[in-house]
């Protein structure tokens, strides 16, 4: 996929975005344990298990991020070198972990692909899941589910929770990808990614499609075509 060097430094931006907060609590982590060590050897204090919790915890929390990002954004595949739903539900399990949301993605699905897709399925069902948490502000569940149809692999992608809300900013994003093109004002750090993963779909002869059920949930929907399964 060619993107312009906007989109780039927005996904960058994005990406530093949802890292600051674990990396910023693993500073304060190690300088609790800094202050800790300090009145140690003044024979006044000690090691303080609360620290050493907020350090796993964040480093824990970087990680997982990081993995998704990794996947979703970036040119990465894999353990195997190639793209898997099943590895797309672990990364989207470890991501919205620490999170209000839950997610509802079934380990074994008669049909979910068990092997290879192509890279840009996994990433598009990644970067709706994402958007999906960020519509549950209040927490809520997220469920992925999928279907073995005629034409394809139907994907379907639903955030269900205390007053879900698709901002319009990544109602935005997701009609730019029909056709405009990225360099479009209204395209940020905190929407790229609707713009992304509807360009994804494009280039794979699909789109997303989104609505909202009578419940108040927001549902996504996505056919992909026979030819982006292995």
């Amino acid at each position: 996929m060619q993107i312009d060097q906007k989109v780039a430094q927005l996904l960058a931006s994005r990406l530093c975005h949802d890292l600051v907060g674990p990396i910023g609590a693993i500073n304060a982590g190690l300088e609790l344990m800094e202050d800790g060590i300090a009145e140690n050897l003044g024979g006044s204090g000690g090691d303080d298990p609360a620290a050493r919790a907020l350090l796993a915890n964040s480093a824990g929390e970087a990680t997982r991020r990081l993995a998704f990002f990794r996947i979703a954004f970036g040119s990465g595949a894999g353990a195997g070198g190639e793209a898997t739903l099943p590895e797309a539900r672990e990364l989207a399990l470890g991501f919205i972990a620490s999170g209000k949301a839950a997610l509802d993605w079934p380990e074994v699905s008669p049909a979910q692909p068990s092997g290879a897709v192509n890279p840009s399925v996994v990433k598009v069902v990644l970067c709706l899941v994402l958007i999906a948490s960020e519509a549950l502000p209040r927490g809520g569940d997220i469920g992925v589910n999928f279907a073995d149809l005629e034409d394809g692999l139907g994907v379907a992608v639903i955030a269900a929770g205390e007053r879900p809300s698709l901002g319009d900013d990544i109602r935005y994003a997701l009609g730019l990808g029909g056709g405009l093109k990225a360099g479009s004002d209204g395209l940020t750090a905190r929407n790229v990614h609707g713009f992304y993963a509807q360009s994804l779909a494009r280039e794979l002869g699909s789109r997303i499609e989104f609505s909202e059920g009578s419940g108040g949930d927001i549902q996504f929907a996505i056919l992909f075509p026979k030819t982006t399964i292995c």
